[in-house]
């Protein structure tokens, strides 16, 4: 993992490095990330990661021969494969290599952390693998220890990391007779006879292993015994059930039994639709998110090394994702294999197995007693939000509610990036749910999604697990209120026959609020202070509305007021019910007691946004794409942001600070302040329909993408975040961005169509 260094110790340098932070140690050795101590960087791209060996370790001549033959193993394979060798001292008093830095997950922690890869990604990832192999097999060098916790994943594609225990085709080995080097679960036949047996065809078969646990998530030899995962490997009895079909073919012949019998890494590339790595790697949504986390914390830590700040109090990524049939540190988001019962006779076989390994040698295991972990250079997963240490994420305690707080601002402030908002033991997950789903409200435990036909659904935040549900009236297309009200241990969902009061942990209807009397269908709702704020149409006086205040806590209609029109749009913030009505124009009631309302301007506002701080409320939706600033108190107008084009085609949102962002009609993200007016930044940005803001962030939605950008603007594209979420098989393609929530650095976000996907904020 990524550990920040001590508070006050002094900088650390390692030949012309200086360490910022610790990455992770094996059996052996450390890795830390450092930069040039005479060009301090935050661009992890110019970032390198330091293996050094462990202080107490006496390094003797035959130590340094062997570091001496990892060095020229990574030096003879420099390629876009691997991770690159930028320097190296064999000969310092503690030898050391820097590599290049990839800042992405390993593919072990990227599947454990966001589920298996598409098969597009994993061909992807296969062609681009077997070539990586072929350049090393090319200058007559074998990977030997070819896992998921040694490739990483990049931006543009993955690289082949630790070549630690590599070896030249004609290199004599240094280790003792018999000794079994690779990782368990993951090593060739004959890795387990010895180290000479391995040939290029054994790495081509480490190969199958890890694109099987990419298409699966799990690993092909995977058992609970370590003696049932030796036998299977000598017997080359693959478990593949859970690989597509397509690709099964494949990987059943990369592990054969017999060495002869399995491709090339030429055929492979061939074998798996061949063709150069794509410019765009088809990564999906999940490992996109990833990659923006490791970027922002070194970028992060870079910057506070750069500023003499240091990184003791900075956040710690990890921690790395070792993959081992026998030593997890969580188990791969896929349903469970089949279990295969084995005679006993086969699981003594296991065992005798693994007691003539202990006699003539050793797996090669890390010296901490954990298996497959990283020892080696690259990188290491981060841990998202701004916690401290290796401390997991604190779980939430309170109500994330829709558009992010009072008033619609979209703002979810410290709510969206603070580790203390996240739902516990949350990892991403997808879940299908009634079509028309709106705004969800997430609790401590339950997401609350409202859909079609007076549908709830309530999923389990941690890993969007059907907890209750509340199925759509039958016949019934009329769309439920877009705002489920979550207040202690109850739901309010709006419906025909008034306000069920539910409960949050099984959806049980414990109450019910009467509704207004007539024949009115619900339009919209707000939660303000306790008090549940709904706006109402006439079913059968068309042109008519209702907009009534209903206080939870003793079921008490306020007030209710009549409305000359249909209700489009409600509001509530400042003291103010702003409603917008079908006859173009916008009423103003008094929160607390209706009243007669005011009309808020000569023309409709489509779009209500409060800023409680300023007391200012925001008008968009006007056509000139304009967003007027009226005076919460008076309704006069203040300031006009922008106009002059089409209409808004995302936004606003606005901050604590009085930052406004807001994408216009040509595309084009622009953030105003709300004081002055004037233009903080713009940035050219792809077709969105809402936007959000996130701590430090400014996040858009749009049909099939979450872009995420620098609230103070973006100074490059490395600073723009790029996040599609993946739809299953037969999904429509959404046609708008949805609704979004934003809470401890993950995000959830509801499609209209029926799906509500939970990832890691870009």
């Amino acid at each position: 993992m990524l550990e920040a260094l001590p508070v006050g110790q002094s900088p650390r340098l390692v030949g012309p490095y200086r360490l910022l932070a610790r990455i992770g140690a094996g059996g052996m050795g450390e890795v830390h990330l450092a930069c040039r101590a005479d060009a301090p960087t935050a661009d992890p791209y110019r970032m390198v990661a330091v293996k050094t060996v462990r202080e107490e370790l006496e390094v003797d001549a035959d130590f340094r021969t062997r570091f001496r033959r990892e060095i020229a193993a990574a030096r003879t394979v420099d390629g876009p494969g691997v991770a690159r060798l930028v320097d190296a001292d064999a000969d310092a008093v503690s030898p050391w290599l820097a590599t290049e830095y990839v800042p992405g997950p390993s593919l072990a922690e990227a599947v454990v952390r966001s589920g298996a890869l598409p098969v597009p990604a994993v061909r992807a990832l296969g062609v681009a693998l077997a070539g990586a192999l072929a350049e090393v097999h090319g200058v007559e060098v074998l990977h030997r220890d070819l896992k998921p916790a040694n490739v990483l994943l990049g931006a543009a594609g993955p690289k082949l990391i630790d070549f630690g225990i590599a070896q030249a085709f004609e290199a004599t080995a240094l280790t003792s007779t018999g000794l079994v080097v690779g990782s368990p679960g993951f090593m060739s036949p004959e890795h387990l006879v010895g180290s000479r047996a391995v040939v290029p065809a054994s790495d081509v078969f480490c190969l199958g292993a890890v694109l099987a646990f990419a298409a699966s998530g799990r690993g092909p030899f995977d058992d609970d015994e370590m003696g049932a995962v030796i036998f299977r490997i000598s017997r080359a009895e693959a478990e593949l059930s859970g690989v597509d079909a397509g690709l099964r073919p494949v990987l059943e012949r990369c592990l054969r039994l017999d060495p002869a019998g399995r491709p090339s890494p030429a055929e492979l590339v061939s074998l798996l639709g061949g063709g150069d790595v794509p410019e765009v790697f088809p990564w999906p949504g999940g490992v996109l998110s990833l990659l923006g986390e490791y970027g922002e914390a070194a970028r992060s830590i870079g910057e506070a090394a750069g500023s003499g700040a240091g990184v003791a109090d900075l956040p710690t990524l990890g921690p790395v994702v070792p993959y081992s049939p026998t030593a997890m540190t969580g188990r791969p988001v896929v349903p469970p294999a089949p279990v295969r019962r084995r005679p006993w006779g086969a699981v003594v076989a296991g065992a005798v197995a693994v007691a003539v390994l202990a006699t003539a040698g050793v797996v090669l295991l890390n010296r901490t007693g954990e298996e497959g972990g990283a020892s080696t250079g690259g990188s290491a997963g981060p841990t998202p939000g701004t916690g401290t240490g290796t401390s997991a994420p604190v779980a939430l305690s309170q109500v994330v509610l829709p558009y992010g707080s009072e008033g619609r601002t979209n703002d979810f402030g410290k709510a969206g990036t603070d580790r203390a908002y996240r739902p516990a033991d949350w990892a991403p997950w997808t879940a299908e749910v009634e079509p028309g789903v709106g705004a969800c409200a997430l609790s401590p435990k339950v997401l609350v999604c409202p859909g079609n036909g007076g549908a709830v659904t309530g999923l389990n935040a941690a890993d969007g697990k059907e907890v209750w549900k509340v199925p759509a009236r039958s016949g019934s297309e009329q769309s439920g209120p877009k705002y489920p009200a979550v207040v202690g241990d109850s739901v309010y969902v709006t419906d025909l026959d008034g306000v069920a009061v539910r409960s949050l942990a099984d959806g049980k209807e414990k109450g019910r609020i009467p509704g207004p009397e007539g024949d009115w269908g619900v339009k919209h709702t707000d939660l303000v202070d306790g008090v549940l704020y709904s706006t109402y149409f006439g079913f059968r006086e068309e042109g008519t509305g209702l907009v009534t205040a209903v206080r939870l806590r003793d079921r008490r209609r306020l007030w209710s007021a009549p409305l000359d029109g249909v209700p489009e749009e409600l509001v509530v913030g400042a003291g103010k019910v702003l409603v917008t009505l079908g006859s173009e124009e916008s009423l103003a009631f008094d929160a607390g007691t209706g009243g007669e309302p005011s009309r808020v301007l000569p023309e409709k506002c489509g779009t209500f946004v409060v800023h409680e701080k300023s007391g200012s409320v925001l008008c968009a939706g006007r056509a000139d794409g304009s967003v007027v600033v009226l005076d919460a108190r008076t309704m006069k107008p203040l300031r006009t942001l922008g106009g002059g084009g089409d209409m808004l085609t995302a936004g606003p949102a606005v901050g604590a600070d009085g930052l406004v962002a807001l994408i216009d009609g040509s595309d084009e993200l622009i953030a105003y302040d709300l004081g002055s007016g004037r233009v903080r930044w713009r940035q050219s940005a792809e077709f969105a329909d809402r936007v959000y803001l996130v701590g430090d962030r400014v996040v858009t939605t749009g049909p099939t993408v979450v872009m995420s950008y620098p609230a103070s603007g973006p100074s490059g594209k490395s600073d723009v975040q790029r996040y599609q979420p993946n739809t299953p098989d037969g999904f429509p393609t959404p046609q708008s961005g949805g609704d979004a929530l934003a809470a401890g650095g993950a995000v959830f976000l509801a499609l209209p169509a029926g799906l509500v996907i939970s990832g890691y904020l870009p």
